[in-house]
C-alpha cells in the first residue's frame, strides 16, 4: 500500500538537510498521513483533506459560539 493520501494523492517529498558546514544530504519529507472514517471505509488521510471535510461542521459551531455571546 503507497503512503499516499487517499483524497488528494500527496506522497512524499524530497530534499536535502544541510548540515552548519552546509553538507547537503538528501531526506524525505513524509505526508502527515492518519486513518480515518470516509463514508464508512478506513483510509489514509493527510491532514489537511482532514480538515477540509470538517470545515462546515467546525464553521457552524464557531458561529453559534459567537452569537451566544
Amino acid at each position: 500500500m503507497p503512503r499516499a493520501c487517499a483524497i488528494c494523492g500527496k506522497t512524499a517529498a524530497y530534499g536535502s538537510n544541510v548540515s552548519h558546514s552546509k553538507v547537503h544530504t538528501r531526506r524525505r519529507f513524509d505526508a502527515n498521513l492518519h486513518a480515518a472514517l470516509v463514508e464508512g471505509r478506513k483510509l489514509l488521510v493527510c491532514t489537511r483533506c482532514r480538515r477540509t471535510r470538517t470545515k462546515a461542521t467546525r464553521m457552524a459551531r464557531k458561529r453559534e459560539k459567537a452569537k451566544a455571546r
